[in-house]
């Protein structure tokens, strides 16, 4: 029983020799020995834009007292200082064993990144002067946009194309497990219609290139791209926004000449002609604003025709009544204009015609009849002779 009390006794009396803190170390020394440590940093960790607080403690450890103890916190780049509890900057004395606490109160500035950050103190005990750093963690709030670079080349229904995202963290934090799903329909991404990237850290970015094909049934016409973004912080909170990004389906439209035809015929000078240029739209999308040109310096008359719009595999003729002013052999310039999402275009193809003399036909009537009543008059010659 009296060892177990010489045991007890013991103990206390250490305790008491160092300040109650048997954790922390004594310097049997005749000098001072100042250390200062963070008690408590509430709340932690701490987050950009908001306040907390630290509770300094100083203490000496060494076997004299100190005198002229001050203590200064030194200008921070991602803390400000709001206030504190006492003023340590003033001198003060400590005696051996002895300890003093503050509470210092902070702003973390709002543009701070995650990562740890140290308040610096400087301590000064008569001549000597030392820093003191407490590292704080500091965790931001992630912001995951993104960009795209949309394709130079014309996007057309039933085709394919590339957008490359440019996918960035403009926020304070690290996003992780960012997931990107498209949403529209008609728009569908090769392989996986996912995009996963494990972690962006703030004012970093990530390109990633994305080839969609696009289906049959989507009209030309402006589009929208619609996407899911998904991503976590460093605490596990969840994130979900949506974007979008703008594409337009264009028409390409091809047109054809499919027929000509000419009324009457043979074509005589002098007489009118009908001329009809039935044209074929053998493309996708719309033709708009349609005109038919004719080009020949031997016909009076009309030389342009007007169709306006054709719609994908529809048809229509352009008319035109001519008087041809000279016979021979004419070749006609047949021009079609027409407009689509690409702008103007223009096909060209060469057209035939002969045209007969008025006088030649009715030559050739003439010599038609002649031989028509001369075969009628032998024939009653024959007639006779066989009843003979």
């Amino acid at each position: 029983m009296k060892y177990k009390i010489y045991i007890f006794a013991f103990i206390t009396v250490l305790l008491i020799a160092t300040g109650g803190s048997a954790s922390r170390p004594f310097y049997d020394t005749d000098e001072p020995v100042i250390s200062a440590s963070a008690e408590s940093i509430t709340p932690y960790p701490v987050e950009p834009g908001l306040d907390f607080s630290v509770k300094l403690m100083v203490y000496n450890e060494g076997g004299e007292k100190a005198e002229n103890v001050s203590i200064d916190f030194l200008k921070s780049d991602a803390f400000f200082l709001t206030g504190k509890d006492d003023d340590f900057n003033k001198p003060f004395s400590l005696c051996s064993g002895c300890s003093k606490d503050n509470s210092y109160y902070f702003t973390v500035l709002p543009d701070v990144k995650s990562g740890e950050y140290p308040l610096i103190f400087k301590i000064k005990e008569g001549e000597v002067i030392y820093e003191e750093k407490i590292f704080v963690r500091v965790i931001g709030q992630p912001d995951i946009i993104f960009e795209a670079n949309m394709p130079e080349d014309a996007v057309m229904p039933d085709s394919s194309f590339d957008i490359e995202l440019d996918i960035k963290n403009v926020g304070t934090g690290i996003a992780r497990n960012i997931k990107i799903v498209p949403q529209t329909q008609g728009f569908v991404m090769q392989n996986a219609n996912l995009i996963f990237i494990d972690e962006i850290k703030p004012e970093n970015s990530i390109k990633e290139t994305i080839h969609f094909m696009v289906s049959d049934s989507n009209l030309p016409g402006p589009q929208k791209l619609a996407f899911t973004l998904t991503y976590k912080d460093e605490k596990s909170t969840s994130y979900s926004l949506d974007q979008s990004l703008g594409v337009k389906l264009i028409n390409k439209v091809k047109l054809d000449i499919a027929a000509v035809t000419v009324d009457p015929q043979p074509i005589i000078k002098g007489k009118n002609t009908i001329v009809t240029v039935r044209i074929e739209n053998l493309g996708e999308g719309k033709a708009e604003n349609v005109q038919v040109y004719l080009q020949n310096g031997g016909f009076e008359g009309q030389s342009k025709a007007y169709i306006g719009k054709l719609d994908e595999d529809e048809d229509a003729p352009a008319v035109f009544t001519l008087i041809p002013t000279k016979s021979g052999k004419h070749d006609f310039t047949v021009k079609v204009t027409f407009e689509d999402d690409e702008g103007t275009h223009e096909l060209t193809d060469t057209l035939e015609l002969f045209v007969l003399k008025k006088n030649n036909l009715w030559v050739g009537v003439l010599i038609t009849v002649v031989i028509i009543v001369m075969g009628l008059a032998g024939i009653k010659l024959l007639m006779k002779r066989d009843s003979k």
